[in-house]
């Protein structure tokens, strides 16, 4: 509903206020664009990229916001000014837990999503102690203290043993039909294999600047 021309939102929509923003508009144009023949929305040739940008241009006229604090956004919500957009799990249960009446829903386009994780460097002075403490912040009981502190699904699913009622199920664990839904943020970059040459980041970020004006 925040693509479309007659949206009930009208101008009240919010979307995330990040240059990868711009592959959202992509999945849509996955769905909607067979013409394009978009297969990864992080990959894009020049044709593919600037259709994209085309349609974030047309939905600016309907963006009441660009929200990176998601603490403001609650408020958006609060207030009325905000009724529709992109936000994360985290955000709808803040705003549940302040009264505020949100709901979430996968599109039937699909959605962008993003996935944490924790390296080793290569270059760590203390190796074992590194693998230690991967070990450590991967146990059930931790990976479900860090979940619920931060707002994420866990990575050990072992922890919703010990998350709070309804948490795992919130957040989709062990759900596989939904996350073949999620296009997990990547970095966009000229070189994006099969001899193909696509748009880098550098340009998404500069068209992100001229979309927001």
């Amino acid at each position: 509903m925040v693509w479309e021309d007659n949206s009930p939102a009208g101008t009240n929509l919010t979307a995330y206020d990040s240059p990868i923003y711009i592959a959202d508009a992509a999945l849509y144009l996955k769905a909607k664009r067979p013409d394009l023949k978009i297969t990864d929305p992080y990959e894009l040739d020049d044709k593919q990229f600037n259709a994209a940008v085309e349609l974030l241009r047309k939905q600016r006229t309907k963006v009441s916001s660009y929200w990176h604090n998601y603490l403001d956004l609650v408020q958006s919500y609060r207030v009325g000014d905000t009724h529709a957009g992109t936000a994360w799990q985290v955000i709808a249960n803040l705003a549940r837990d302040q009264k505020v009446p949100v709901a979430t829903t996968i599109p039937a386009e699909g959605s962008t999503g993003w996935s944490d994780t924790w390296m080793i460097s290569s270059k760590a002075q203390h190796p074992n102690c590194m693998y230690r403490w991967m070990n450590w912040i991967t146990t059930a009981k931790v990976q479900a203290q860090v979940a619920q502190w931060f707002g994420q699904a866990p990575a050990n699913p072992k922890a919703c043993r010990y998350t709070a009622k309804g948490f795992c199920s919130d957040y989709r664990v062990g759900d596989a039909e939904f996350y073949r839904k999620i296009a997990f943020w990547k970095t966009p970059v000229a070189d994006c294999g099969g001899g193909r040459k696509c748009v880098d980041y550098d340009r998404w970020a500069q068209a992100w600047t001229e979309i927001k004006g």
